[in-house]
């Protein structure tokens, strides 16, 4: 059985629930007033059933120091985290608007300008999260938050992994969203900034096409196009596309990780490149 939203007005830990941000496997996100009154936050709540699983509670705080070594523009960070009544939460800065998975499942594709600045706007956040040491490993386009103003920040950390963190998956477990997830974490490989960066290209192809390279099938379907297919051009998809973007869009997507761009700085690079 689902379990249910909180109504406005309850309160977790002295934070006011005023309204309900979203959903997913692992918890629920709300807006909420903090104590004392100043601007909104969000509430991000673990659910009851995971939240009896130690090892899914001790990856739900890790975001919370993840978040804390590293601070960027284009990172939501996290302002607090606890425990209320048994249920982990983490308080991240309200980011007004909505997410990137959002936008295009409201209004489609986005276009190229737009797509080259949002995705470089990602890549600059998932720079500052290597260069800390760290790997995201869920960059997908309902963690890349939109505020009113197009401003793109990558959000949730709750899968982040750096060389001091023990390891939180058990022999053999993927983690992250099967429609991102690079063809060598499907071969049992271990995560790197390669893999982040396979992930950056596939949001990259769906802001242009409106859906990931290999989605829409069954979940054999779509690891199978990881690991062996081609993703559709971008072209047919896209008539008018300017000549070079597809390609570039596509060195993210390499089979082999040495193939792909050296860092999410140098693929915003290409992509702007051939916008031009």
């Amino acid at each position: 059985m689902a379990e249910a939203l909180l109504e406005p007005g309850t309160v977790v830990a002295g934070y006011r629930i005023e309204a309900t941000l979203g959903e997913g496997g692992a918890g629920q996100v709300y807006r909420a007033a903090p104590p004392g009154g100043g601007a909104p936050v969000a509430l991000k709540l673990m659910r009851r059933a995971q939240a009896r699983d130690e090892e899914s509670r001790r990856r739900f705080l890790r975001e919370a120091r993840a978040a804390g070594e590293v601070s960027h523009p284009h990172l939501v960070g996290v302002l607090a985290a606890g425990d209320a009544d048994g249920r982990p939460f983490l308080v991240m800065p309200y980011v007004p608007g909505r997410s990137l998975a959002a936008r295009i499942a409201g209004e489609g594709p986005l276009d190229p300008a737009e797509s080259v600045r949002v995705v470089g706007e990602v890549a600059r956040g998932l720079q500052a999260v290597h260069r800390a040491g760290l790997l995201h490993r869920d960059v997908k386009a309902s963690n890349v938050l939109l505020a009113l103003d197009g401003t793109a920040a990558l959000s949730d950390f709750g899968l982040a992994k750096g060389r001091d963190y023990s390891a939180l998956t058990r022999t053999g477990q993927l983690v992250g969203t099967l429609e991102y997830v690079a063809p060598e974490l499907l071969r049992g490989e271990p995560a790197s900034r390669a893999s982040d960066l396979y992930a950056l290209g596939c949001v990259a192809y769906e802001c242009l096409a409106g859906r990931t390279p290999f989605g829409g099938g069954g979940m054999f379907q779509v690891g199978m196009g990881h690991l062996e297919r081609e993703p559709p051009d971008l072209e047919a998809s896209r008539p008018g596309l300017p000549a070079e973007l597809p390609r570039a869009v596509g060195l993210a997507l390499a089979k082999a990780p040495g193939d792909r761009p050296p860092t999410p700085a140098a693929y915003a690079n290409l992509l702007r490149a051939a916008l031009r």
